[in-house]
């Protein structure tokens, strides 16, 4: 992902947010979801000698969930840019997936991402991911063969690298997404995708998305592909609620919901 000159792009959608957020977020939900109650906790995975915060919001149900790793974009998880992928965790355990934030720029000791740093790291990253799939798959509340990656922007760049090397990733959720060049030539495998965007992005270009669902249509991996119109990189609460009823389905088709609430 080329990110020198969308990160600059990237802190001033984070501060605007931020700004007109005052402490609260809109609700993200439609109000015939279906409902459960949730926990969170504040949780680490030790990858390469490095603790990994990891954010848990989980069903509060006892049992095994269908699990979902989420990647936060290029400006980070810190006070200056509220976290979307925290927001929509949040809407996704309420329907009964167990998820995990995972801060891999803990890992590398970054605050944002650049061009340089993005290069010098994404394998790196990679390779955290594949420890945190491994630690999730440990855990007594996961079915350790429906876990999946839900990845905003630069999130959504490195969950394609990810899940071409790790088998054991079931299903990616891909937002503001496309395909690192370097990967081309080297992806073999990839699991069934779900990709979003908006066809006003200026942050990541539509064409980057086609690019990759082209790619993906032509190795003749599964995917599925949709377009909002008006959106850019960071969606309406209406545009975003679609997309998380749709990654619900996708992620988890056999799940039972709660009863409404």
């Amino acid at each position: 992902m080329n990110a020198s000159i969308r990160l600059s792009a990237c802190v001033a959608i984070s501060l605007a947010t931020a700004a007109g957020a005052c402490g609260r977020f809109p609700q993200l939900r439609s109000p015939t979801a279906n409902r459960q109650p949730i926990e969170s906790a504040k949780s680490f995975v030790e990858s390469d000698g490095h603790r990994i915060r990891v954010d848990v919001y989980q069903p509060a149900r006892a049992g095994r969930n269908p699990a979902v790793i989420l990647l936060h974009g290029s400006s980070g998880i810190h006070l200056i840019n509220p976290s979307l992928v925290n927001r929509y965790a949040a809407v996704l355990a309420e329907q009964g997936i167990i998820c995990f934030v995972v801060h891999y720029f803990d890992g590398t000791g970054d605050f944002m991402a650049s061009d340089s740093v993005e290069a010098a790291n994404y394998f790196h990253w990679v390779r955290e991911l594949h420890d945190a799939v491994t630690w999730v798959r440990a855990r007594p509340d996961v079915r350790p063969n429906q876990i999946a990656l839900m990845g905003h922007s630069l999130g959504a760049w490195l969950a394609v690298g990810a899940a071409a090397a790790d088998p054991r990733i079931a299903r990616i959720v891909l937002l503001g997404s496309g395909l690192e060049p370097f990967l081309a030539d080297s992806i073999k495998r990839m699991p069934p995708s779900l990709m979003f965007h908006g066809d006003k992005d200026n942050v990541v270009p539509l064409s980057d998305a086609d690019h990759l669902a082209d790619f993906l249509r032509a190795h003749r991996f599964s995917v599925q592909y949709k377009i909002y119109p008006g959106e850019g990189h960071q969606f309406a609460d209406s545009a975003a609620t679609d997309m998380l009823e749709r990654s619900v389905r996708f992620l988890a088709p056999d799940l039972k919901r709660a009863p409404g609430r």
